[in-house]
């Protein structure tokens, strides 16, 4: 039976890394926010260049594929930062509407490591850099999941491939 797995925490707390090796392991369709905004907008554009209405057509074209790909039988994996509640709500509400269960995966990182991944990035740019500003409000933001969501919480140095096998079926 298909799922949907939300993904959340704070920048560089390693979601996509571990929504990747999930990915590889278990074969899910990956949506993520990322690769919507590519999609639309080219590789080159950057956070602040976007408006509100742009990044209200990012968030509805994700929506709209990660409906598709439940509606499709498909198990997806939500790679974003759903740093708040009422984020992981909406995306939550799709699979509910299709009577889909989803799962909320917190990957619980400190703010200081994911601190130094930002900085190790803006060395290597392995991926997108974000501004400190950026950086801060989005862990101001973030609203860890709480037992009402029932979530499966990653701690960054737990072995990745033993915690996927033991918590993802």
């Amino acid at each position: 039976m298909n799922k949907l797995y939300i993904m959340c925490g704070i920048p560089f707390a390693g979601k996509t890394t571990l929504a990747n090796e999930i990915v590889r392991l278990k074969n899910f369709t990956k949506i993520d926010l990322d690769g919507v905004k590519i999609a639309l907008f080219g590789e080159s554009v950057e956070d602040q260049q976007l408006q509100k209405n742009d990044w209200d057509r990012i968030y509805q074209q994700m929506y709209t594929h990660i409906q598709n790909f439940l509606s499709q039988e498909k198990t997806v994996l939500h790679d974003t930062g759903n740093f708040t509640r009422h984020e992981r709500s909406n995306v939550r509400n799709i699979a509910n509407v299709l009577g889909i269960e989803a799962i909320t995966i917190y990957v619980d990182t400190s703010i200081e490591e994911a601190k130094k991944r930002l900085e190790a990035n803006r060395l290597n740019k392995e991926r997108f850099d974000i501004s400190d500003q950026a950086f801060l409000a989005a862990t101001a933001e973030m609203e860890i999941p709480d037992e009402s969501e029932k979530p499966l919480v990653y701690r960054w140095e737990f072995p990745t491939e033993e915690w996927i096998k033991e918590h993802i079926i």
